[in-house]
């Protein structure tokens, strides 16, 4: 019964259609559809100008590498948008201003809330905008030209120097934009009325406070700047830092992330580091000590260690770089002699290759029927004890 007494009211009615007629709705509503045609005119040109310039990178033959000028087309169709809503956003206040019609309460309180917004709100916005476009933008540059200098790295350093460039990748990102964004905050203050001169002092005193009260995290920082400028390890290196032996899971200026066989991760400042052993830089080296017994032919398990050696070898050339070295007796105990022998492999390979030529060479000793200590002998009364027999 409601809709239809409305429908029924010609007052209600030539009111609706007065206020479709009035330019305070009709001009905001056609100064959004303008804005919604050049937000979609945008994207249209930005994906014309992309797939024309894949065609040019595949005709050179560059295929999908990332360039600086892809990068620029993007961000600019991204910006053309912002400023787009932003430009709409402020036509409709200035546009609620220049209206002198009192009989509406509801303009009458944007009104009063637009010179609000002209005389604070806008310049707030834009500076809000602007600081978290040139983050994300100053992100995306900085990842854009390490992927580009990933790409022109060739040699045997390759995997290393590309590790090492994500690792400043992150790094730079991070501090690029925690720069931004401090000074974006300090301009943002000062134009809400807020006086920046005693923030910066009174930072100034309170820097010095933290200074003195975190040297451990000053400490910190500038040891971990030092792991990265004199290249000591990077994500993905097998590395021993005290008691800890792991990947390097993740490398900040303040910490040293490291994952363990057992997948402990384990996270070390990197002001307590006083000692690495970098277990994937160039290149690794299998150790292997084989006991075998005194009645066993020396000379002859050599020959059969070496060549099982030199067999796995050729079987993989990219893991092991060099001809296996017999060192031959490295000590002599009282249960048997131990014959030493070395592979060099490539980086962080050592344990996986010591794993698989221990079980070969085991089972080349069984073929050739070299015998290995079987233990020391017991002494009277230290017979393992056995389980009585039923009958």
């Amino acid at each position: 019964m409601k809709p239809i007494l409305l429908l029924q009211n010609p007052s209600w009615v030539e009111q609706l259609i007065s206020l479709l007629a009035t330019r305070a709705l009709v001009v905001p509503l056609a100064a959004v559809v303008l804005a919604w045609a050049l937000h979609l005119a945008a994207g249209r040109f930005r994906r014309w100008a992309l797939q024309r310039l894949e065609l040019e990178t595949e005709k050179a033959g560059a295929g999908q590498t990332p360039t600086v000028r892809r990068l620029v087309i993007d961000w600019s169709a991204k910006a053309l948008r912002t400023v787009v809503w932003l430009a709409l956003l402020i036509f409709i206040l200035n546009l609620l201003r220049e209206s002198r019609s009192d009989r509406d309460k509801l303009l009458t309180i944007l009104r009063e809330a637009n010179e609000f917004l002209v005389r604070t709100g806008i310049p707030a916005i834009l500076i809000i905008v602007v600081t978290i476009f040139l983050m994300r933008f100053t992100s995306a540059l900085i990842r854009t030209g390490f992927e580009l200098f990933e790409q022109r790295i060739t040699g045997e350093k390759a995997a290393l120097v590309r590790r090492r460039t994500r690792t400043l990748s992150s790094i730079s990102r991070g501090v690029m934009q925690a720069v931004i964004m401090f000074i974006g905050a300090l301009v943002l203050l000062s134009q809400i009325g807020l006086s920046i001169t005693p923030i910066l002092a009174s930072a100034g005193i309170v820097g010095i406070a933290v200074g003195f009260g975190a040297q451990s995290l000053v400490k910190d920082i500038f040891a971990g700047f030092l792991i990265l400028l004199e290249e000591q390890y990077d994500v993905g290196d097998a590395v021993k830092i005290g008691d800890t032996t792991g990947t390097v899971e993740r490398l900040t200026l303040r910490v040293t992330r490291i994952r363990s066989l057992d997948g402990a991760l384990t996270t070390i400042p990197n002001g307590s580091i006083t000692t690495v052993s970098n277990l994937s830089r160039d290149w690794s080296r299998a150790v292997l000590d084989v006991e075998i017994d005194y009645s066993a032919d020396i000379d002859r398990a050599m020959q059969v260690m070496l060549a099982t050696a030199t067999q796995f070898r050729q079987e993989r050339p990219d893991e092991i770089t060099e001809e296996p070295s017999m060192l031959g007796v490295d000590k002599a105990t009282g249960t048997g002699v131990t014959l030493r022998l070395t592979v060099k492999t490539a980086p962080a390979k050592q344990a996986e290759i010591a794993r698989e030529l221990r079980r070969r060479i085991k089972l080349a000793f069984d073929r050739e029927g070299i015998r290995v200590p079987a233990g020391p002998p017991l002494l009277p009364g230290h017979e393992p004890a056995t389980l009585p027999r039923h009958p």
